[in-house]
């Protein structure tokens, strides 16, 4: 091959690369900026002189929707345009360009982009990629029993009630959870399944939820109900202690006590001696009358 041809071809790929070269240069400026639901974010502008700018744009790349136009200025004339679904909400600076977006929300999700252009035809782009989080609250740990018997299969699920862009992460009494044959986790980490659960897998196992603005947790004491012997489950009654078994033999004991109290009390108060007194007229031979005589009867 000539070398003519083989410089005319080189020359070609590198002026190719050197289209793309800005597009690689804008996704490896790309930031990431996380805010609360309901609340502010500011999406940085630049430090340029206004002098040397010709037209400063920002639009976005909200999910699920298509490229929005959000405000367009000229410092030379000083003219600026606003869309109106954004006048009440946005906020530009002339100084630096930054734009801040008040009260956002999922819909204001997406990739937002600063187009400068200078008077020398070139432009500087900046973006930014803003994700909405809620923050995480009231974790909880579900399964279908608390207290499993020793070789089952037992599952915990953990949620975040409140709280999006989550990750989980599993403890065991504080310590990152060892991953082994007899446990599996989820895809994402959400549910932890323990084969052929044994006495060294009691244990304190905690999950972990969290996104990048705040994290919670939330506690499982795992027990076993073992098929012989004293058990979890009857260790203190039924259903708490010390149970219905136990109060009903409490119960038992108490009218037993009182029973026995009211018979002692009945059986003192018969056997009082108490005094009947009756008048008794006994005649005599001679047919005269004696004086009335006091007979005192005893009941034991």
């Amino acid at each position: 091959m000539p070398w003519e041809t083989r410089h005319e071809m080189l020359f070609a790929l590198l002026l190719y690369l050197a289209c793309l070269l800005p597009e690689v240069m804008m996704d490896q400026k790309t930031k990431e900026d996380y805010c609360r639901f309901n609340t502010t974010v500011l999406l940085m502008g630049t430090n340029l002189n206004a002098s040397s700018i010709f037209n400063v744009e920002w639009h976005a790349q909200l999910n699920g929707r298509e490229k929005v136009s959000i405000l367009t200025y000229s410092p030379g004339s000083n003219n600026i345009y606003i869309n109106e679904s954004y006048r009440k909400r946005v906020v530009f600076s002339h100084l630096n360009f930054s734009l801040t977006i008040h009260y956002v929300t999922f819909s204001d999700e997406g990739v937002y982009t600063l187009t400068i252009q200078l008077l020398n035809s070139q432009q500087q782009i900046g973006r930014t990629k803003v994700t909405v989080i809620i923050p995480v609250s009231n974790v909880h740990i579900t399964s279908e029993t608390s207290v499993p018997h020793q070789g089952k299969n037992i599952t915990l699920n953990c949620l975040g009630m409140a709280g999006n862009a989550m990750s989980y992460s599993w403890q065991k009494c504080n310590q990152p959870l060892p991953i082994g044959n007899r446990t599996i986790l989820s895809k994402d980490n959400a549910s932890l399944t323990f084969i052929n659960i044994q006495q060294s897998d009691i244990g304190n196992y905690r999950c972990v939820a969290q996104n990048a603005l705040s994290s919670g947790h939330k506690d499982f004491i795992l027990q076993l109900c073992a098929e012989t012997g004293v058990s979890p489950c009857w260790s203190y009654g039924i259903y708490g202690y010390p149970g219905y078994l136990g109060y009903a033999i409490v119960l038992f004991y108490i009218f037993s006590w009182v029973k026995r109290t009211r018979k002692s009390s009945s059986k003192g108060q018969s056997d009082a001696i108490y005094e009947n007194t009756a008048f008794e007229n006994t005649p005599t031979n001679n047919g005269k009358r004696v004086p009335p005589v006091y007979i005192r009867h005893i009941k034991k």
